[in-house]
């Protein structure tokens, strides 16, 4: 079946066309090259190419002003704003709103010729019945100042127009109605000068009228490439912009009108992808197992979704060995959007937190972004990992640059990168193009570029665009806030693409919608053809009302969705095997739908053609691979060594409670130790607020202890003493915070930080008005302190069979007191607790006290610490009876007082028996963590698992 391409060569070699007379225009550079192969071939030798260009080229070459760079023109509208609203301004940011909208539809109105005059006074009918309030006679200030804006209108648009005048310059919807009066400068060079206009579709005004008037003057000839099936449809999208123009250029139908879907043998498959990701999968395997070699260069894979180019290309399979990627890499879509974030962050940081000291959060990502890490050395690195530490260890929130031990060079870059800009300087914005320009300078110095290619062709290209915008900013003087620069500046560099560069004609091609316009594959791979993809939904955007645009002439969605869905059905003309995916990823804002197409394919195609084969099927990424989610972990002998060794170490009644609730979560956090990872904490998290509570109180009644060296040692304690201790806390508790903060002061003045500080200033001042309560509600009694913060352990030796297993228990009790002779041990904790987290329950329905004990072990952590502070209390003074009362003081709800256990198994009243059943419960935790026959699995009940749930 004979290609477009070839068509137009065929004709051309036909006709016996003078070449070097001949113009072929086209809406795409892409076509040139295949025009050009089909030329050779036709006339099988050498000749002078004809001139091939696209239309946007062609219409500039005759065009004598310059073309406007939208930038540019955006600051001069505002110029003109400026001098048209006076006092009724508000400025660049409010005018950033919609100034490029109102720059758009000038060009619009331009380039399909509009009468404006007609079009702003319906304009401002539409917008006077939009202000219309039905039974009001007078509009409000809010409703006259509207309308004032909409009547100023024309005044904007014959100002621009002035300007360019003056400027010598023009915008591209001008250049194109201009040069449609103009066409005697086409004959001026060349009166035998001949043209071609091949696959267009949609058109404006202005194109149309170049094309019938050099058609009518019998100088140009109309291609267009298009199927009988959805042309004589008149309510198909596809032929929407064809049909009138059939008419108006009175083209025969012979010369156009084809027949391929009722004609060809076409395979179709719909592949829909559960994850967004596994289509560029599904393509890989098409590509490598359903496409022989020898036609990669007869395939092509669509890009409908183009935010799906680097995944295909991270997957692209070995034995394709030439690819041509035509779209190229949009900046935005590389990491170069989160360097210029941060470049930014870092600006607004420092404002936020009014300093020039650097963010860690700014650092952290710094240096493990892709662009500082093509710098570093391998020396760097390790200097850098170590400031990692550092930084978490000390809890350093901001940094000088002093503080960093790295390289020069490396110091010069995040010098540059951290320069706080004077943003009480009109010219800032320049002077802040500069550092970037200046950084981008050093970063392409410095990358290797044989290891890094992509890294520095991006700083490169983000370095070259950067150039019209800095040019523009020296002849424009607005005052433009920081805000306002971050989007002129993203919106400037995030347009522009990286180009890739490989063999046009030869080898796989992969491109995006717009680059196949005239060009037919044999082979189709559709990526990501969901609706707002393709069709596209982003909406225009247009101060003009769609049905003002719809009676003006002007594109409405309509007309946008009616171009796509030609380049879509036009590539299908010859393709024999079809491939497409879409995802049905479920998002945040709901499921991912098919587009329309994909339905069309189904109920049109397919069931019209019998010529024409359709496969549905679906595609998961469990389907071609394990799931890594690891639910369980066999005790092989390595890991019940590793388990010896730990338990022989030290253990605590955390680690086995841990157990209890998730064998898998006790496995990750204790036997392969990864533990908790370590964070700057910028907000006192819970654990560390408790510690410097639990530090505050051991401070104030350490010189108390019987165990130490205190001023005091051994004295009881009275309510006078206590009355000292609520003078001097609060020094002590907030140089707590203080060293937290590695001695920053400053972060506990505002904020979380400082409610944090006052919560612990009431905690604590709470916590020693109960204690002189107790006193003074117990006059005759006395308090002693025995011991704060000690350090208690007991080794445990398990039998295990024929073996025995050492358990060393390690454990800290916050307090142990001696309270009208009554040794107590006071463990304070920062959560709730009530009377019901310290019970051990009665024995029931048959079940026996270790069951029942096992039970409340599993459930109730507060029942096993305490317990387990029995233990160690008796591990060290043997002699000694247990403890009389062992209990929890929660911060949270001081006023319940002390909640003691509270035993109520009759057949282990008493203290020696319930700890002699504790011991027994030990130790058949402890042989179940060794039992081979029991994995460490996951406990799907477990609430708190940090690596496995």
């Amino acid at each position: 079946m004979e290609k477009f391409v070839d068509r137009i060569a065929n004709h051309i070699k036909v006709k016996d066309y003078v070449l070097t007379d001949l113009t072929i225009v086209l809406p795409s550079r892409r076509a040139k090259k295949y025009i050009q192969k089909a030329l050779f071939e036709q006339y099988d030798r050498a000749v002078f190419s004809p001139n091939i260009l696209t239309i946007d080229e062609w219409v500039k070459n005759y065009t004598p002003q310059s073309i406007i760079d939208k930038t540019w023109a955006l600051f001069k509208l505002y110029e003109i704003h400026e001098k048209i609203s006076g006092p009724e301004n508000k400025g660049l940011d409010e005018f950033l709103k919609w100034g490029r909208t109102l720059l758009s539809d000038f060009d619009e109105i331009d380039r399909y010729l509009i009468e404006t005059k007609q079009l702003f006074v319906n304009l401002l009918d539409v917008k006077e019945l939009e202000a219309w309030n039905v039974g009001e006679d007078e509009l409000t200030d809010a409703q006259k100042r509207f309308l004032a804006f909409w009547e100023t209108l024309p005044d904007y648009y014959k100002a621009f127009k002035e300007m360019l005048k003056k400027e010598e310059a023009i915008n591209m919807g001008a250049a194109y109605a201009n040069f449609s009066q103009n066409l005697h400068l086409l004959f001026e060079d060349n009166k035998n000068a001949q043209f071609i206009f091949a696959g267009f579709n949609a058109l404006s005004k202005a194109e149309e009228s170049i094309m019938l008037q050099l058609k009518k003057m019998g100088k140009a000839e109309i291609f267009i490439d298009v199927d009988e099936f959805y042309m004589k449809d008149h309510n198909h999208e596809a032929g929407m912009f064809l049909r009138p123009l059939t008419k108006s250029f009175e083209l025969k139908k012979e010369e156009y009108l084809k027949n391929h879907y009722a004609t060809s043998v076409k395979k179709i498959e719909l592949i829909n992808c559960k994850q967004s990701t596994g289509q560029a999968k599904t393509i890989a395997t098409l590509l490598k197992n359903e496409i022989q070699p020898k036609d990669f260069s007869d395939t092509v894979v669509l890009l409908a979704d183009e935010n799906m180019v680097v995944p295909v290309l991270k997957n692209i399979p070995s034995n394709i060995k030439e690819a041509n990627i035509t779209l190229g890499l949009p900046l935005k879509n590389t990491s170069l959007r989160a360097w210029v974030d941060m470049i930014f962050n870092i600006q607004e940081n420092f404002r936020r937190f009014n300093t020039k000291s650097i963010y860690y959060k700014d650092l952290l990502k710094l240096i493990k972004h892709p662009f500082m890490l093509a710098v570093l050395s391998e020396e760097d690195k390790i200097q850098l990992q170590s400031l990692e530490d550092k930084i978490v260890h000390n809890n350093w929130l901001f940094l000088q640059l002093d503080q960093i031990k790295i390289s020069k060079r490396i110091k010069e870059v995040i010098q540059l990168l951290t320069q706080a800009w004077n943003l009480q300087n009109e010219k800032y914005t320049l002077e802040a193009l500069g550092v970037v320009r200046k950084l981008n300078d050093l970063l392409y110095a410095y990358i290797d570029k044989e290891e890094h290619t992509l890294e520095k062709a991006i700083i490169y290209n983000f370095d070259a665009s950067l150039v019209a915008l800095q040019n523009i900013l020296e002849s424009f003087t607005p005052k433009i806030n920081f805000n306002s620069f971050k989007q002129i500046f993203n919106e400037h560099w995030s347009t522009q693409s990286l180009a890739y560069f490989g063999n046009p004609l030869d080898g796989l091609q992969i491109m995006g919608l717009l680059e196949t316009r005239l060009l037919d594959f044999k082979n189709l791979l559709v990526v990501g053809l969901n609706e707002g993809s393709m069709p596209p939904n982003n909406p225009i955007q247009t101060l003009i009302p769609m049905d003002l645009r719809r009676f003006h002439g002007l594109p409405t969605p309509r007309e946008k969705q009616g171009l796509f869905a030609h380049h879509v059905y036009r590539l299908l003309h010859h393709a024999e095997n079809v491939w497409i995916t879409y995802s049905s990823a479920e998002r945040r804002m709901g499921v991912d739908e098919a587009s329309r197409y994909v339905h069309q394919v189904k109920l049109e195609l397919s069931r019209q053609f019998k010529n024409i084969s359709l496969v549905e099927r679906d595609y998961s990424i469990e389907d071609t691979q394990q799931s890594s989610e690891i639910i369980s972990v066999e005790k092989s002998p390595a890991i019940l060594a590793r388990l010896d060794e730990y338990f022989g170490n030290r253990t605590s009644a955390s680690a086995l409670n841990k157990y209890l609730q998730c064998p898998l979560d006790f496995y990750y956090r204790y036997v392969l130790g990864f533990g908790e990872e370590k964070e700057v904490e910028e907000e006192i998290e819970a654990n560390n607020f408790g510690s410097f509570i639990h530090n505050t109180l051991e401070i104030l009644l350490k010189p108390f202890s019987r165990i130490g060296d205190g001023k005091r040692k051994g004295q009881n304690i009275l309510p006078e003493d206590i009355d000292q201790m609520l003078k001097t806390y609060g020094p002590i508790l907030q140089q707590e915070f203080i060293a937290h903060f590695d001695k920053h002061k400053e972060y506990l003045e505002t904020g979380k930080n400082f409610l944090s500080l006052t919560v612990a200033n009431h905690l604590v001042k709470s916590i020693l008005k109960a204690q002189k309560e107790e006193l003074i509600s117990n006059p005759t009694a006395q308090l002693f302190i025995e011991e704060v913060e000690g350090e208690f352990t007991k080794e445990l030796t398990v039998q295990l069979g024929k073996s025995e297993k050492l358990v060393k228990f390690v454990g800290f009790i916050d307090r142990i007191d001696n309270f009208e002779d009554e040794v107590r041990i006071i463990d304070y904790k920062s959560g709730t607790c009530n009377e019901d987290k310290v019970k051990i329950p009665s024995t029931r329905g048959g079940n026996s006290p270790q069951d029942v004990l096992l039970n409340v072990l599993s459930k109730k952590h507060y029942v096993f610490q305490l317990l387990v502070y029995n233990m160690l209390y008796k591990a060290r003074y043997p002699h000694k009876p247990y403890p009389g009362k062992t209990g929890i003081l929660s911060m949270v709800n001081l006023k319940d007082g002390i909640f003691f256990l509270d035993n109520k198994l009759k057949e282990a009243a008493n203290m020696d028996d319930l700890m002699e059943l504790f011991e027994e419960c030990l130790q058949q935790i402890i042989a179940e963590i060794y039992d081979e026959t029991k994995a460490f699995e996951h406990n799907p009940d477990a609430q708190y698992c940090q690596y496995c749930g």
